[in-house]
């Protein structure tokens, strides 16, 4: 049985940056909103390896992690992702041991999302994830009441929200945030902004991106006043995936005020 994974591509390029890239063990943390099975951000751990070489969370990274939760407090560790050498791409004893000391310490999780990159240049499997430097291995690891613990595959969405915001900005000449989550009238969505001299833009993307349209909203400074204006997008689904967004924008005239 598969367990279902929605991942924002943003993440997934630093997986590869500060894993994959890297010889094993490397490693980190996945970050989303709480409750949800939606990973919105990694944090690495470069020091996370013990002296048996099972990747284990740092000092620093507990600490770097406490900062983003006081930053964020709608974001919530959702697993742990790290390397292994190539052909190794399932978990191994120690770490099914180290997995069942982090469900342990977080038992309101109920779950973890335990990812293993490997060096590889294919993707054969339907848990697998390509990656520019190797493939990640998706996998859900939950408490059993042995105290041990159980790990099933998972199948991923990828939100391309990083692609498509880097393509409209290269169109706009925008700069980009951090993906962050938002509320929207209890729903959760990832806003970006992008950002101009004159003009912010934010989008607020549904969790059915790129099948869904985003919400945008457009504010112009004028003379130190600010307008925001919602903008009616026209979501073309006969419209290439990786093009719709730009489309839906190149058809509001409202970005030129």
């Amino acid at each position: 049985m598969f367990r279902h994974i929605s991942i924002v591509d943003s993440a997934l390029t630093a997986i590869d940056q500060h894993v994959a890239a890297h010889p094993p063990e490397r490693g980190g943390g996945l970050l989303g909103p709480l409750g949800m099975p939606l990973i919105t951000s990694f944090l690495p751990d470069p020091d996370g390896v013990s002296p048996t070489a099972t990747f284990r969370f740092s000092a620093a990274f507990q600490r770097a992690l406490t900062r983003v939760e006081l930053v964020e407090p709608d974001l919530e560790l959702k697993g742990i992702v790290h390397s292994h050498t190539e052909g190794a791409e399932h978990p191994s004893a120690a770490d099914l041991v180290a997995f069942a000391d982090c469900l342990r310490l977080t038992p309101w999780l109920g779950r973890y999302v335990t990812p293993i990159v490997t060096r590889q240049n294919q993707r054969t499997e339907d848990h697998h994830v390509l990656l520019p430097n190797g493939v990640m291995a998706v996998f859900v690891s939950t408490p059993t009441t042995l105290g041990a613990v159980e790990v099933r595959p998972a199948r991923v969405q990828i939100l391309p929200i990083g692609r498509d915001c880097a393509r409209l900005a290269a169109t706009l000449g925008a700069s980009v945030s951090t993906p962050r989550t938002a509320d929207v009238e209890g729903v959760v969505h990832i806003a970006v902004a992008l950002r101009t001299e004159s003009l912010v833009l934010t989008l607020l993307f549904p969790l059915l991106y790129p099948t869904q349209a985003p919400i945008a909203l457009a504010v112009r400074t004028v003379d130190h006043h600010h307008r925001i204006l919602p903008l009616p997008l026209t979501w073309d689904l006969t419209v290439a995936a990786g093009s719709r967004l730009v489309r839906a924008l190149d058809t509001v005239a409202d970005l030129s005020w």
